[in-house]
């Protein structure tokens, strides 16, 4: 860096600032489930009614039901199906657009979670979601209230057998315990523990000041702003699919992509007790003074 004139790159850390989010992936196992029985024939002036009643809401949930869309493997969002290996289907409240029901779907049109909002725009979660491995078995229920944990948070091994039972109160944890997948009780384990950089956020931070170079051009033009990089922490931490989510500058695009491709390892994320890739979205700011 020139001492004629100062400068500085930091990362803007603080709350919702380093965002992330996890994605885990699960070990797939065979269901033995059995399908319910139908149920028994209605009477006729029931039936006649039922189906007026589905004649009614057909149109309206036709039209919601397009509301689809398609996400890759580290979820990116896709145009074609074919190359989703997931999707989601979000159906509104005509009366109420926040009131929303999201289903997400594997590939193979397996439901994979459900979760309702009282509030979409704001992303408040009301009432129980629930997600479920590829052939089906049930894997984690949590109760929402207002947005908060509020009541159990309960997960399991795909063999279907309990692996979690925490409590909560108001987004407080309050109590829980683990189970191995024979059922006995383990060494109870963190539900999220999120991928970080070797010492933490400071030591990050550091490590960016320290290796990214002020583009020369970028310097003498008086070009400043903030570069939004997104990239993977693998299950062995190295980094990986770095992208450029929101440029300034050519030059400072590239500075930050070559800072963040270089990252070392970082420890990796783990998810009820399983080593997953996450993703993160780092913002890096480029100042003068």
């Amino acid at each position: 860096m020139g001492k004629s004139k100062s400068h500085s790159c930091y990362t803007d850390f603080g709350s919702n600032r380093l965002m992330c989010k996890l994605e885990a992936f699960c070990a797939e196992s065979h269901s033995n489930t059995k399908p319910e029985s139908a149920p028994n024939k209605p009477p006729y002036k029931l039936m006649k009614k039922t189906i007026l009643l589905i004649l009614f809401l057909l149109p309206t949930f036709i039209i919601l039901a397009q509301d689809t869309t398609f996400f890759n493997s580290y979820w990116d969002k896709v145009n074609n199906k074919n190359d989703a290996s997931y999707y989601r289907i979000l159906l509104r409240e005509p009366a109420d657009t926040n009131l929303a029901l999201e289903s997400m779907y594997y590939a193979s049109g397996q439901m994979k979670s459900q979760r309702y909002f009282s509030n979409y725009s704001k992303k408040t979660l009301d009432g129980k979601y629930k997600e479920w491995y590829k052939d089906g078995i049930v894997k984690t229920e949590i109760d929402y209230k207002d947005g908060k944990k509020s009541g159990k948070l309960l997960t399991y091994w795909n063999n279907g057998k309990p692996k979690r039972i925490d409590i909560y109160e108001n987004d407080k944890f309050m109590e829980g315990k683990c189970m191995s997948s024979e059922g006995n009780d383990t060494t109870y384990f963190e539900y999220e523990e999120m991928a970080k950089f070797p010492g933490g956020e400071q030591e990050l931070s550091k490590y960016l000041i320290k290796e990214i170079k002020y583009p020369k051009k970028s310097r003498r033009k008086g070009i400043e702003g903030r570069v939004f990089v997104r990239f993977v922490v693998n299950k062995d931490g190295t980094i990986s699919n770095v992208k450029l989510i929101k440029g300034v500058h050519q030059e400072l695009d590239e500075e930050a992509m070559r800072v963040v491709t270089n990252m070392p390892k970082w420890e990796p994320g783990r998810f009820d007790g399983d080593i997953i890739k996450t993703a993160f979205n780092l913002p890096i700011r480029f100042s003068l003074k």
